[in-house]
């Protein structure tokens, strides 16, 4: 994993003299949700405050004629706030629990030889920003645990216009889960690293929507087949052979100046965490920023 990643660093420095610029897009948001009532108040509602704070980003280069780069960046923190009421009548507020949590970086090299697909291999890191698995042991983490994937393999893109780009990409991948000051029974510290492989299958949507209002909709599947495991001997059971599914939607509108909606839906399942699918979805008004 490290010499992939310092060979990545040396081909951005070395085709960085002759690239020309970047091409960036890149929007923050910021949402917002608040109810509040009056000590007398009459029903059984409490007050509660929520917030989600999100940033997507991507820069994107043809570093020579026969190379194109493609950086994405997916940074996303939520926490809820809810008011409990004692066995004595009392108000008072619960500690903020995590709503959403996630950090995902990608780099992507494609070899544009002018063919029906091109050869590609990418770098993606994803955590998120606190783990709270061991808060019962006062062992809170930070950027734990991190998934490391190296894939290579053929792509194509499909649809490349101004308002929409589609393309997918099947390569083979390795995957890394680094899970770090893991404690155990005895309250020890130690890192778990478990390596797998297998086929890494990804297809992307962007889609500039400008009626009736200004939006923004992003799709993302991924689907991942394990064909080997570094601990399949110490699993209690095969799950891990299972494939892995997410798929991840946004939709970003511009309400006016500053104001925007935003929706978004996911699905996703992962036979080692829940038998079954699960899923997510959020929708608030909001804050948000088009850097570029």
């Amino acid at each position: 994993m490290k010499k992939t990643l310092i060979i990545m660093s040396l081909l951005i420095l070395a085709c960085a003299v002759y690239a020309e610029g970047w091409s960036t897009d890149a929007d923050i948001s910021l949402t917002l949700s608040q109810s509040a009532f009056s000590e007398n108040w009459a029903g059984t509602e409490l007050s509660n405050i929520s917030w989600l704070a999100n940033a997507n980003a991507s820069a994107e280069k043809q570093m020579k004629d026969w190379l194109h780069n493609r950086n994405t960046m997916k940074l996303a923190f939520g926490q809820t706030h809810l008011q409990k009421t004692n066995s004595l009548g009392d108000k008072y507020w619960e500690a903020p629990e995590k709503s959403t949590d996630k950090i995902d970086l990608e780099s992507l090299w494609r070899f544009t030889l002018q063919t029906w697909v091109d050869p590609f291999m990418a770098g993606r890191l994803e955590s998120q920003f606190l783990d709270l698995s061991q808060e019962d042991k006062d062992n809170t983490r930070f950027v734990n645990p991190m998934l490391f994937t190296e894939t290579a393999g053929i792509m194509r893109t499909f649809i490349d216009t101004e308002s929409m780009k589609f393309d997918s990409r099947l390569g083979a991948a390795f995957r890394q889960n680094v899970n770090r000051d893991q404690m155990d029974l005895a309250l020890n510290k130690e890192t778990i690293t478990t390596l797998d492989g297998g086929l890494e299958f990804v297809s992307e949507l962007k889609k500039q929507i400008n009626a009736p209002l200004q939006s923004t909709f992003r799709s993302r599947l991924q689907v991942y087949q394990a064909v080997f495991n570094s601990k399949e001997d110490d699993l209690p059971n095969d799950d891990w052979k299972s494939p892995d599914m997410v798929w991840e939607n946004t939709l970003t509108t511009k309400l006016f100046g500053l104001i925007s909606a935003n929706l978004l839906f996911e699905m996703r399942y992962d036979k080692e965490q829940v038998h079954e699918m699960q899923w997510k979805q959020m929708l608030g008004l909001g804050l948000s920023y088009n850097l570029f």
